[in-house]
C-alpha cells in the first residue's frame, strides 16, 4: 500500500476516534453527575422573614403571705443567681405554727402506737426519737398504757371471779352427781338382792317395798344432781362470755380512739409540707438569675402585705426571641424544637455570621395581614445568643425591631430528588381528566 493511501485512511479514521472519545467523556461525566446527585444531600430549608421582638424583661418578686421584714439582703444593681436570698421575713409566727403541728404530729404517733398495742393485746412499740419532747410523750403514753391495763384488770376481775366460782360449782355438781349415781346403783342392787328372798318367803314383802323406795329416791337425787351440773356448766359458759364481752368492749373503745387518732394524725401529716413551705417562703429568693432593678421595701421591721411587690429583677437573658412569618405552603415542614439559623440583616452574614436557635412556638391558625392581604403563620424562635461578634471579638448588640432572615432547617434530601420533583409531580397529575 502506498504512502498516499495510508494518509487517506488515517484522515478517515481520526474524526471517528475523536467523536467516540467525546461521547465516552460525556457519558462518564453524566454518570459522575448522577452519582453525585444521588449521594449528595442538602438540608431541606424553609426561608422566612422575621423580626426581633422584645422579651419580658422585668420580673417582680413578692411573698404570698406577707409579714414583718427582718433583713433586706438585696441591693439595687447587684447581680443575683437563681435561688439567692433577697429579703428575710420574721419566721416567728409561721415557725410557731410549724413547731406546734410537728409536736402534735409526734404526740399522735406515740398515741397511735399505744392504742394499736391495746387493740392487739400486746406491749406497745413506740417510735424511737432523740427529741426530748418525744421521749417525754413516750413516757406519758407508757404510763397511760399501764394505767389502762390496770383498769382492764379491774373490769375483768369481777367477771373472772364469777367464772372461778362457776367452775367451782361445776366441780361440786360433778362430785354430787357421782355420789348420787353411786347411791342409786347401790339401792338398785339392794332391791334386786331382796327380791328373790321375798319371793321365797325368807324376807317380808315390806323389805322389798322399802328397798324399791330407796332406789327410786336415789335415782331422783341423781337426776337432780345431773340438772345441777348442767346449770353449773351453763353458769361457766355465761361467766366466760361476760369476761370476753368486757374485754371486747374495752378493745372496741380503744379501736374507736385509734381510728380518731389515726385520722387526726393523717391531717397533721398532710398539713406539715404546707407549713414547712410557709416557713421556707419567709426567705424570699430570686426566681431566676439577673440584675436587681429596684428594691421596693427599705424598712427593716416594717410590714409587707400579701402579694405586695418587693423586688424587681431584670433577667439575665442570653437569647433573643424572633417572630417569623411562614407561608401556609411551608408550615408542614416546621415543627416544635426545629433547628434554625437567624441572619440579622443589619449585619453582613459573610462577616458576622448568624445566630443558631430553635422553634419554641407555632401559631395554631393562619393570620391575615389586612394591610398586605398576606396570609402567614407566626413562628417564634429562640436563639442561643443575643449578640453577633465581629472579627475582633467585639459583641454587636441586637435590639427589638431589627429585621432577620430565618432559615428553618429540616430533614436532608438528595440533589437527585430535587431534580426529579417536577417529573414526579407530572407523573402524579398525568392521565387525569378535569
Amino acid at each position: 500500500m502506498s504512502n498516499d493511501h495510508l494518509e487517506d485512511y488515517a484522515e478517515r479514521i481520526k474524526p471517528r476516534w475523536a467523536s467516540n472519545a467525546l461521547l465516552w467523556g460525556i457519558l462518564g461525566f453524566f454518570a459522575l453527575f448522577v452519582l453525585w446527585a444521588v449521594f449528595t444531600e442538602l438540608d431541606r430549608t424553609v426561608n422566612a422573614a422575621g423580626r426581633v421582638v422584645p422579651t419580658a424583661q422585668l420580673q417582680v418578686v413578692s411573698n404570698l403571705e406577707g409579714g414583718i421584714v427582718r433583713e433586706i439582703i438585696a441591693k439595687t444593681g447587684t447581680v443575683v443567681q437563681a435561688g439567692a436570698p433577697l429579703i428575710r421575713l420574721d419566721p416567728i409566727a409561721t415557725g410557731a405554727d410549724l413547731n406546734s403541728n410537728q409536736s402534735a404530729y409526734e404526740s399522735l404517733r406515740v398515741k397511735v402506737a399505744r392504742l394499736e398495742a391495746e387493740v392487739a393485746g400486746r406491749a406497745p412499740q413506740f417510735p424511737q426519737s432523740a427529741d426530748l419532747a418525744v421521749a417525754e410523750q413516750v413516757a406519758i403514753e407508757q404510763s397511760l398504757y399501764l394505767s389502762r391495763q390496770l383498769d382492764l384488770q379491774s373490769l375483768t376481775s369481777a367477771a373472772s371471779a364469777r367464772l372461778v366460782q362457776a367452775q367451782r360449782g361445776v366441780g361440786e355438781a360433778q362430785a354430787s352427781l357421782q355420789a348420787a349415781i353411786a347411791d342409786r346403783d347401790g339401792a338398785r342392787d339392794q332391791a334386786e338382792m331382796i327380791r328373790p328372798l321375798v319371793a321365797s318367803g325368807i324376807e317380808p314383802r315390806l323389805s322389798l317395798v322399802q328397798a324399791d323406795r330407796q332406789a327410786s329416791v336415789a335415782a331422783s337425787q341423781a337426776s337432780q344432781a345431773r340438772a345441777s351440773l348442767a346449770r353449773a356448766e351453763s353458769g361457766v359458759a355465761e361467766a366466760r362470755a361476760t369476761l370476753a364481752q368486757v374485754r371486747q368492749d374495752w378493745r372496741s373503745r380503744a379501736a374507736q380512739e385509734l381510728a380518731a387518732a389515726q385520722a387526726e394524725l393523717a391531717a397533721k401529716r398532710q398539713a406539715l409540707p404546707a407549713l414547712e413551705d410557709r416557713v421556707d417562703r419567709t426567705t424570699i429568693r430570686a426566681p431566676l438569675a439577673g440584675r436587681i432593678n429596684r428594691v421596693l421595701t427599705n424598712t427593716v421591721g416594717g410590714t409587707v402585705r400579701p402579694g405586695e411587690p418587693l423586688v424587681e429583677i431584670v433577667p439575665d437573658d442570653r437569647g433573643l426571641t424572633i417572630e417569623a412569618r411562614v407561608r401556609p405552603a411551608d408550615i408542614a415542614f416546621v415543627r416544635q424544637g426545629q433547628r434554625t439559623l437567624v441572619k440579622i440583616t443589619a449585619y453582613d452574614y459573610s462577616l458576622y455570621g448568624g445566630l443558631e436557635g430553635s422553634v419554641i412556638g407555632i401559631s395554631p391558625d393562619a393570620i391575615l395581614d389586612e394591610r398586605t392581604d398576606e396570609t402567614f403563620y407566626t413562628v417564634r424562635i429562640r436563639t442561643q445568643a443575643n449578640v453577633v461578634v465581629d472579627r475582633n471579638g467585639q459583641a454587636l448588640p441586637i435590639g427589638p425591631g431589627m429585621v432577620a432572615d430565618v432559615s428553618l432547617i429540616g430533614d436532608k434530601r438528595s440533589i437527585m430528588s430535587y431534580l426529579l420533583t417536577p417529573f414526579t409531580r407530572l407523573s402524579e397529575n398525568a392521565f387525569r381528566e378535569r
